[in-house]
């Protein structure tokens, strides 16, 4: 009787064996698929924070493309009134110049003419300022993306 339980007990313990080594089979399948998940979960975040970063720096770009092309558009904005003002102020010195030739008696009319001339100039020369401000920020602005 002895010989024979002897079979039947290694049997009994292979059997022991193959379950022990199904379940720890299992285990680690259930291991690996939770570690998998996780890096797919982690890499799913990473590319959120990424596509958030890059959506934010396009923002950003588009904003400075935006400051950029309204201070070049005020710029020359400014340089045309300038433009527009010292041409007034020609004008007016002419037509002052050209009553004061002709013999008119309305030197009003010529002090008004050649005061205004004047307060053009002023404006002019402050659009001018203003352009050369803008100009300066777009080069300030060109020189910092270029570091």
């Amino acid at each position: 009787m002895i010989e024979e339980s002897l079979p039947t007990s290694a049997a009994s313990d292979a059997e022991d064996d193959d379950k022990l080594l199904a379940e720890a089979r299992e285990a680690l399948a259930d291991a690996r698929d939770a570690l998998l998940a996780e890096r797919t979960a982690r890499a799913d975040a990473r590319d959120d924070a990424a596509d958030a970063r890059e959506a934010r720096l396009r923002e950003s770009l588009n904003q400075g493309a935006q400051r950029l092309q309204q201070l070049a558009a005020d710029a020359d904005a400014r340089d045309r009134s300038a433009e527009i003002r010292e041409r007034a102020a020609e004008a007016r010195e002419t037509a002052a110049n050209l009553r004061a030739a002709g013999g008119s008696a309305n030197s009003s009319a010529d002090a008004d003419d050649r005061a205004q001339a004047q307060i053009d100039r002023v404006w002019a020369g402050k659009d001018r300022d203003a352009a050369a401000t803008d100009r300066a920020e777009l080069r300030d602005l060109g020189a910092g993306d270029a570091d």
